[in-house]
């Protein structure tokens, strides 16, 4: 008898016990890098506020910043969280609280770096509910601001402080937005202290200081270039820009700038990618240029319904743009998803006009 293949097998079988001995000995938090998508597995031996530290099992420490994060799993973390994250990134932001929730209350592990990102998380789900449902603004900024008084060194700190930010800017509370941002501009962290510089050109913009806004979003583009932890700042810059183009009524250049958003921003920056999207049938239909406005917001219901503030405005747009196209079935469609989905969102409010 050929004792060959029992003994390679015997021997394989070993290197397998043996392996996974080993990783039980290292902690596996993994770090997903939002430049380029890259996932990092290792252990987390540093969390501040500007940046996490990981080091990989060779023992290599790598830096990475918070403005250049996407996402972040800790060891041994609740399997139930991975759905939870899904539901969140496919907009659909109920389940998700609910999951998160549940999460929160069932876990008996001892990660107190879970427990706060836990915290984080149900902040963040409830802001971003506000921006499409106003009534929820005043729940969104008290769990927000809880989370900011008691993390203040915290890797999520400056994302939770923009949010709040947007969420004054929801409530009419410009001074208090304004305090925030200036807040977010003071720390040492280029990728947010330029996403700051684009919502404050948000601001300007807003209250029709369109040559103000216009030197903030030129601003960021020209300080973010080169930079890859300051990607997203960037493409919001140019989205800023394009903004204030089509108030000056320079549809033609808004348009091309649109469309640089589009050509080159990474997939990842799918915000961005649907509100260039929205703003480029903006400009279409100001430019008597129906069809093709369609199809842009159609964009933004195929490929970008996870973004519900986008989603919501694109959805009324096709609600009064398919009837006209010949298909009042697909106006209809649209108007009840719009109400179904976001029924206390200003745009369900404008369905019937």
């Amino acid at each position: 008898m050929d004792k060959a293949p029992y003994i390679l097998k015997t021997i394989l079988a070993s290197a397998v016990v043996v392996a996974v001995a080993a990783q039980s000995l290292f902690a596996v938090d993994i770090v997903t890098r939002r430049n380029d998508n890259t996932q990092l597995r290792g252990e987390i031996i540093s969390m501040r506020q500007d940046q996490i530290v990981l080091k990989r099992t060779n023992g290599e420490e790598i830096s990475i910043s918070v403005s250049n994060l996407k996402n972040v799993r800790f060891d041994k973390e609740p399997l139930e969280l991975s759905p939870a994250r899904s539901n969140e990134r496919s907009g659909a932001l109920d389940v998700a609280l609910t999951r998160y929730k549940e999460v929160q209350s069932e876990y008996t592990g001892g990660d107190k770096r879970l427990k706060t990102d836990l915290e984080f998380l149900i902040a963040r789900v409830v802001g971003k509910q506000a921006l499409t449902d106003p009534s929820r603004a005043d729940a969104a900024n008290k769990a927000l601001e809880e989370f900011r008084s008691t993390n203040k060194d915290n890797f999520r700190y400056l994302e939770a402080t923009l949010l709040q930010a947007s969420i004054h800017a929801l409530k009419g509370e410009t001074d208090a937005g304004k305090l925030l941002l200036d807040e977010v501009q003071a720390s040492g962290v280029k990728g947010y202290q330029l996403q700051a510089g684009v919502d404050k050109g948000r601001l300007l913009l807003l209250a029709d200081d369109t040559a103000g806004a216009l030197q903030s979003f030129d601003d960021v583009i020209q300080k973010s270039k080169g930079d890859e932890s300051a990607t997203g700042a960037m493409y919001d810059g140019l989205l800023g820009r394009a903004m204030c183009l089509k108030q000056q009524s320079s549809l033609d250049e808004s348009i091309k700038t649109l469309d640089e958003v589009i050509d080159k921003a990474p997939p990842a920056e799918t915000r961005t990618l649907a509100e260039a999207w929205v703003r480029k049938g903006d400009c279409l239909r100001q430019k008597n240029q129906g069809k093709a406005a369609l199809m842009a917001y159609l964009h933004v219901d195929v490929l970008y319904s996870g973004e519900p503030a986008q989603h919501a405005e694109a959805l009324l747009r096709l609600s009064r743009l398919w009837g006209p196209s010949g298909h009042q079935d697909r106006a209809v469609d649209a108007s009840a998803r719009l109400q179904e989905r976001y029924p206390n969102s200003q745009w369900a409010g404008q369905s019937g006009g």
